[in-house]
């Protein structure tokens, strides 16, 4: 079973216009769960005219700890099989079935546990999305004062074949249920931005599982970056989140994995 995980933050009309991002038909190897984080009765009643699981249940969680909720109520009430996939997805990504299902095709085949696809900011597929990029160090805000960003992103125009990534946007990420649940989930201290960086560290760094990256598989992404505006809350948690993040990558995390290697 592919379990897909969507959160929502008032994103009622975005949803119910793109037919829950292009999954709505009913389809036998597909479970679609919604969180809403901002309770709408229009969305609330779509769904459950759908047959998708929908819950308005603790709101004002962040990101990580969203879809740690669903993956627990998941968990909890259908429970996962062995190879059920668990997927963490947007609710302004617009994908088909049958892309998803050759991404899950390909991660069996390539004994993958983690992935994502080639996101475009539109459906023409002419402007790329730069959502595969390196980790970011030490040196990462020196950096940004020449290239305006935090992390460097992959030229996606020279990679035809899939590859293993440094780390992938949380707006898109596979996982095997299983490698999800060893991960235990994203880490609920960051708020919002960064966890996806952290899950995918987390991942290749602790238990030998990289990001495969499939770019012949696209989806659409049309993504607001709030953070941008650097007065604003979202440019707060951003930097909060980076700080974070480089505190455990350098004193938790390489650290234990050196111990680990040197027994």
């Amino acid at each position: 079973m592919i379990h897909v995980a969507i959160v929502s933050h008032g994103h009622e009309n975005l949803l119910i216009s793109s037919q829950l991002g292009g999954l709505q038909e009913k389809e036998d190897d597909f479970h679609i769960w919604i969180k809403d984080n901002q309770p709408s009765a229009s969305l609330k009643a779509y769904c459950l005219r759908q047959g998708v699981s929908y819950t308005d249940a603790s709101p004002g969680l962040g990101f990580g700890e969203n879809n740690n909720f669903i993956f627990d109520l998941i968990s909890n009430s259908v429970g996962f099989r062995n190879g059920d996939m668990f997927i963490v997805m947007n609710p302004d990504i617009t994908i088909t079935p049958d892309t998803i299902r050759n991404m899950v095709r390909q991660m069996r085949d390539d004994r993958c546990a983690l992935a994502t696809l080639n996101l475009f900011r539109d459906t023409e597929c002419l402007h790329i999305d730069a959502n595969i990029r390196r980790f970011p160090d030490a040196y990462s805000m020196l950096r940004m004062l020449f290239e305006r960003s935090l992390s460097q992103p992959y030229n996606k125009t020279q990679m035809h074949e899939p590859c293993y990534v440094d780390w992938a946007s949380g707006a898109f990420l596979a996982f095997d249920a299983e490698h999800y649940k060893a991960l235990q989930g994203f880490d609920s201290r960051y708020f919002m931005y960064f966890e996806d960086v952290d899950i995918c560290y987390r991942s290749r760094q602790l238990l030998g599982k990289g990001v495969r990256y499939y770019p012949a598989l696209k989806a659409t992404h049309t993504a607001a970056h709030k953070n941008r505006n650097l007065i604003s809350r979202h440019a707060l948690w951003f930097f909060r989140s980076f700080v974070k993040f480089l505190s455990l990558r350098y004193f938790v995390y390489d650290r234990r994995r050196s111990t680990a290697t040197s027994r």
